[in-house]
């Protein structure tokens, strides 16, 4: 436990440096105090914890608001949305919304909200494509190996937890080779990542934030990524539509939500302001460096990308006979 949380601290302290974390905009804004809090329902340290004090710290600025972060995790992300949803809408707290917090919504039956009944799009602003990893030792070289391990004597995944975006990932690329799988959830992605690098486990399907550090240390090898073209930060890593899993591309992706009811006027006030932060040069570049790719899409795309995900992983879940409870 000690090791995971110095892991974190970690991270965090390294995402502070690089992108001026602690800076805040001058509370001139609308919001009651001048505070935008932003709820993040992941803990502190974390990738999306990144994203969200990225964008918001330099919206912020643009708004005039000093943005607050307020990790809620708990629940694979259910307790910090229903804090927004419950919140006033006021425009003046907004939720960061992940792929895993529409996969939650499908999965779990009974939630005290509904993302599509209680809440708004604000803005999309893009995604962390998936990897397939394997351990550096590993005897598999390619997707191919892989699948050919699969169908004849199956292979052990690992992933963050029931339910979580690395799970479904598998489950579904196993059920597609017709192969068998034996799942080992963890308690988050960083036990996964220990799992892989001890070779307790033969698959993960991490995020590129998470894979790239790890790959530069030489500590796990990757087989394909799920992006549609080959990415700056991963040149020899080949996408799954290379492979001919043009279909296949599962990615983290980051949304900003606000409560039901907040005033369109206020709507497109943050829409304007995180658009121009996911834009910029400087956060582009950053981002990029991670493998993030930009992607910032309006809040009747994020609408129809909502319902797509519900639909896609929804399917999986019922395919793979997976529930909340395994």
């Amino acid at each position: 436990m000690t090791n995971r949380r110095e892991r974190l601290c970690s991270l965090a302290l390294a995402a502070a440096a690089a992108f001026g974390w602690m800076g805040s905009a001058t509370a001139t804004g609308s919001c009651p105090g001048g505070y935008l809090r932003v709820v993040v329902p992941n803990p502190a340290g974390g990738v999306g914890d990144l994203i969200a004090r990225t964008l918001g710290n330099q919206a912020g600025t643009d708004l005039g608001e000093t943005v607050v972060i307020e990790n809620r995790a708990g629940a694979t992300t259910v307790i910090g949305t229903n804090v927004v949803a419950k919140s006033t809408p006021d425009g003046c707290t907004i939720l960061s919304l992940t792929a895993s917090g529409v996969v939650a919504s499908v999965l779990q039956k009974k939630l005290p909200y509904d993302l599509t009944r209680d809440f708004v799009p604000i803005v999309g602003v893009g995604s962390f494509p998936m990897v397939i990893a394997v351990p550096a030792s590993s005897k598999f070289h390619s997707v191919a190996d892989l699948a050919k391990a699969a169908k004849a004597e199956g292979i052990t995944y690992a992933s963050g937890g029931v339910g979580s975006l690395a799970h479904l990932s598998a489950a579904r690329l196993i059920k597609e080779w017709g192969g068998k799988g034996n799942h080992i959830p963890y308690k988050g992605n960083s036990d996964a990542i220990q799992g892989l690098l001890g070779d307790q486990i033969q698959l993960f399907f991490p995020s590129t934030a998470e894979a790239i550090p790890l790959v530069k240390a030489g500590k796990i090898r990757l087989l394909a990524v799920t992006s549609d073209a080959r990415l700056p930060a991963l040149p020899d890593v080949p996408t799954m539509k290379e492979l001919g899993y043009a279909d296949f591309k599962p990615r983290l992706w980051y949304a900003f939500l606000a409560p039901k009811g907040t005033p369109p006027t206020a709507v497109s006030r943050l829409t304007s302001a995180f658009a121009k932060a996911a834009a910029s040069p400087d956060v582009k570049g950053k981002f990029s460096e991670m493998g993030f790719i930009t992607d910032v899409k309006d809040p009747s795309a994020v609408s129809i990308l909502m319902k797509g995900e519900a639909e896609r992983w929804g399917k999986v879940i019922a395919e793979n006979h997976i529930q909340a409870s395994d």
